[in-house]
């Protein structure tokens, strides 16, 4: 297949930093997917694609993928079931790689997606969804999840909207006005107990159903239907991979299934029946609108969206708890001190962050954090689960984790994973729930070409398989994909093992040499290829704007000069501008944290500043740069706690305190002031002042009013007439 790549140190857009374009035959590629979708044997079945970025080699081998959609998926298109075909949908890994992966789609030739290295994630995707009006020799962009700059926050609460709107959803979840059970119910409420019990003993229900609608603004966005649902795979993908790689305290392999899909198309827009065609909806409201559909049959409902919510809100979703309140999974629906009845099991994503649409990394950590908080994980909180906040540098540099309320920089070591404090409550919540709505999951296949758990080898079906050294999946149970007695591997194992059921020599070459990291060799004792070894640690990569560490391209530029990199923090007498330029400091030593353009580090950036992306983290987490490279503050409680909390700052109140013990006397002066003030206004102003008593004289008129005069030119007094008229009246 015939390659052409084109490089480009030029950011994407403000979230991607660095990107390289990609060209490839797209008829090549289409007409090798129309043969894997026709296909019966075993090889033909395999996608492959191959292509060279970012200093190394893509040797990609894919097979269709259904296990993220249930047997009997639902596919609704305005509303009309539609067939669904998901041969688009692939997974895979990278040739000779194991412990690789790979997961997107196929349409019209071009492969979109994402690809887990050993050096950590890679995404594809169309180049004009980033580059709409500029003609480029490439169809495809491909970056590294590293080079992602992460919008300051999901929602100034972790994709929950403030704090008043996380407390109004916390009160109303504790409203529901819980009906009597049926008769029925409550027969079945004794006696078979055991029997379930026992049943659920015997099959672990561990996989969540999902029900996923697309308003029409994410339809307009994508474009066509294969597209839509090529991002609902995605984004299903990359979180059932952090909670099946997750112990939630003995209860493992959770795993997502999507059970009905409902795209809305730009058609819907003007349909009466669809509740999300009003373009100008806040996000509380957006997903009440998603609550108010019965969604019963369901473990979770979510609606994604491209829509630009007010604070940067990515995404919002109803909390779970093991008892005392409604929401989160497999809650039924229910009626709530409004008077409506809502499933609270919901829960929202958009695409769209301050008019700039999120890469896919993004949102896939968005999708996982609202779900967290529906499998009952409130934010981090405390020094156990919040190391990104410690003192300690070892802890910091590690990260915050998943459930973390405010920004993350995406690429440290915990940023995507669970905290203890969240696996303690979805264990709970799980514990409690997963019984009402979980379904068995998927078990693996033999035949499917792939080495599963429990499988020695795979070489697919008696008409499929080629290999000499392993059974294949229409042998007997003991049997089906085990190697044949006296064979030591099976090439099905990886690249290592030769066709003969024997081990490669430690000089044959099983993957070609990446920026990072040196060519792949067989050890000659094993069929896998062992990790390469890494090229020297600060390596120049990344057009010398990063530098290798350990294999992979993720260091700081700091680094190449033994020097950390740090946020330049909001310090009295600094220039306000660094917040926004990329800081080195020395090891350990926070008080030297620096501007890479300041005098302090011109021996080796030659003052020469280099600034962090529009939308990138400042002044210590606390705010965001704009597009003017000025660091924008955000308070996470919005304008009415800020507004309580200038009212009732207790600091405020002891500053006046001491202002007026200092200057007793300025006090006493302005007392003395305000009593003469007021004596001589009452004064003034009591001359003009009606009186209901006759014996008073009249009051005397305001300069420039109005005299009524009647014959004679006297002048009739109008209190003293409103007084006789209503002594009449009594």
């Amino acid at each position: 297949m015939a390659i052409f790549l084109c490089q480009h140190g030029n950011p994407l857009n403000k979230y991607i930093r660095h990107y390289e374009g990609l060209s490839y035959d797209t008829e090549a590629l289409h007409s090798n997917h129309q043969r894997a979708k026709r296909a019966v044997s075993h090889e033909d079945k395999v996608l492959q694609l191959d292509f060279h970025a970012h200093g190394r080699h893509f040797n990609l081998r894919m097979k269709r993928d259904t296990s993220l959609f249930s047997p009997d998926l639902k596919v609704e298109i305005s509303g009309v079931e539609a067939p669904y075909d998901p041969s688009h949908i692939y997974t895979g890994e990278i040739f000779g790689e194991k412990g690789t992966l790979t997961h997107g789609s196929v349409v019209d030739g071009r492969f979109e997606g994402f690809i887990q290295t050993h050096q950590g994630m890679y995404y594809v995707e169309p180049s004009e969804r980033y580059l709409r009006d500029k003609d480029v020799p490439y169809h495809s962009v491909i970056y590294h999840e590293g080079d992602i700059n992460y919008p300051h926050k999901y929602g100034s609460e972790g994709g929950c909207a403030d704090h008043s709107v996380f407390e109004r959803m916390k009160k109303y979840q504790a409203s529901a006005m819980e009906e009597p059970l049926k008769e029925e119910e409550r027969s079945h409420g004794h006696g078979p107990v055991i029997l379930r019990k026992k049943r659920a003993a015997q099959i672990e229900k561990n996989t969540c159903q999902l029900f996923i609608q697309t308003d029409h603004l994410f339809f307009k966005y994508y474009g066509t239907r294969e597209a839509v649902i090529a991002q609902i795979s995605s984004h299903v993908k990359a979180i059932d991979s952090i909670y099946q790689g997750t112990d939630f305290l003995g209860i493992r392999n959770i795993s997502f299934m999507v059970k009905r899909i409902r795209i809305n198309t730009t058609s819907d827009e003007r349909d009466i029946t669809n509740p999300f065609r009003f373009a100008n909806i806040g996000v509380e409201k957006f997903l009440e609108l998603n609550s108010e559909q019965n969604h019963d049959d369901y473990c979770l409902a979510y609606v994604f969206s491209d829509r630009d919510f007010d604070d940067g809100v990515l995404g919002l979703a109803w909390v779970g708890a093991p008892a005392g309140s409604s929401g989160g999974i497999c809650e039924k629906s229910k009626l709530y001190s409004d008077g409506k009845k809502k499933s609270l099991n919901t829960g929202i994503i958009t695409v769209q962050n301050y008019a700039s649409h999120v890469p896919p990394k993004v949102s896939h950590i968005t999708f996982a954090h609202e779900v967290g908080h529906n499998f009952g994980s409130p934010h981090d909180s405390g020094t156990e689960c919040t190391p990104g906040e410690s003192k300690a540098q070892e802890k910091k540099e590690q990260g915050n984790y998943i459930m973390y309320a405010r920004a993350t920089s995406g690429d440290k070591l915990n940023n995507n994973k669970f905290s203890i404090c969240s696996v303690r409550n979805i264990s709970q919540v799980l514990e409690k729930k997963r019984g009402n709505c979980f379904v068995e999951s998927g078990q693996p296949i033999c035949g499917n070409g792939l080495v599963e758990a429990g499988e020695q080898c795979d070489c697919g079906y008696s008409d499929q398989c080629k290999d000499e050294c392993c059974y294949n999946a229409n042998e007997a149970d003991g049997n089906k994909c085990k190697l044949k007695p006296g064979k030591i591997c099976s090439p099905s194992q990886g690249p290592c093992c030769t066709p003969t059921c024997n081990f490669k020599g430690s000089n044959d070459k099983c993957r070609e040499e990446s920026e990072c990291a040196e060519q792949g060799m067989c050890n000659g004792g094993t069929a896998q290829c062992p990790t390469s070894e890494p090229k020297a640690n600060f390596t120049a990569c990344h057009g010398d704007t990063q530098v290798c560490l350990n294999g992979g391209c993720s260091g700081s530029i700091c680094e190449k000069y033994g020097l950390e990199v740090c946020t330049c923090a909001s310090i009295e007498g600094t220039d306000e501008t660094e917040l926004c330029h990329v800081c080195c400091q020395e090891r350990m030593k926070p008080d030297t944290c620096s501007s890479t353009g300041s005098e302090k580090w011109a021996g080796f950036f030659s003052k020469k500043i280099t600034t962090l992306q529009p939308g990138s983290p400042c002044n210590d987490f606390k705010g965001y740069c704009d597009v003017f490279m000025r660091c924008r503050l955000v308070d996470a409680d919005g304008p009415l706690a800020r507004l309580k909390k200038a009212i009732f700052n207790a600091e405020l109140y002891e500053n006046i305190a001491e202002w007026i013990v200092a200057h007793w006397w300025a006090v006493l002066l302005m007392g003395i002031a305000l009593i003469m003030l007021m004596a001589g206004f009452i004064k003034i102003c009591s001359v003009h002042t009606p009186s209901s008593n006759p014996k008073l004289p009249p009051p005397k008129p305001l300069p420039g009013t109005l005299r009524l005069n009647t014959g004679g030119g006297k002048h009739i007094s109008p209190p003293r007439e409103n007084y006789q008229l209503g002594q009449m009246r009594r």
